[in-house]
C-alpha cells in the first residue's frame, strides 16, 4: 500500500503539473490528463477504504470480558487488585 501512496502522489503531483503547462495551450490535453489521473484515483481511494476497514480491530465485548474477569477472580487466578485493573481498562474502551 506504501508503493501504492507514492505512485498516488507522483501521478497527483506530475497531473498538476501538466495541467497548469497544457491548460492555457491544449484544454482537450488538459481534460484527458485529468480525466486519467481520476480514473487512477477513484479505485484507490476505494481501494484503501476496504484495506482500512480490514485493519480495524474487531468490537470487543467488554460485558463477556467482565464476566471472564469474574469468573478468574471467583476461582483465585487473578487477585481483587488485577480485577480491578483490568476492569478498569475494559471500562475506558467503552467510554
Amino acid at each position: 500500500m506504501k508503493a501504492l501512496s507514492i505512485i498516488a502522489v507522483i501521478i497527483f503531483s506530475l497531473t498538476l503539473l501538466f495541467i497548469f503547462i497544457l491548460g492555457p495551450i491544449d484544454e482537450g490535453a488538459a481534460a484527458f490528463i485529468a480525466l486519467v489521473s481520476m480514473l487512477f484515483a477513484i479505485p484507490y481511494s476505494i481501494f484503501v477504504l476496504v484495506m482500512v476497514n480490514k485493519l480495524k480491530k474487531p468490537v470487543v465485548n467488554v460485558h463477556e470480558q467482565l464476566l471472564q474477569l469474574g469468573e478468574l477472580r471467583d476461582k483465585n487466578i487473578i487477585s481483587e487488585y488485577e480485577f480491578d485493573q483490568k476492569k478498569e481498562k475494559l471500562l475506558a474502551k467503552i467510554r
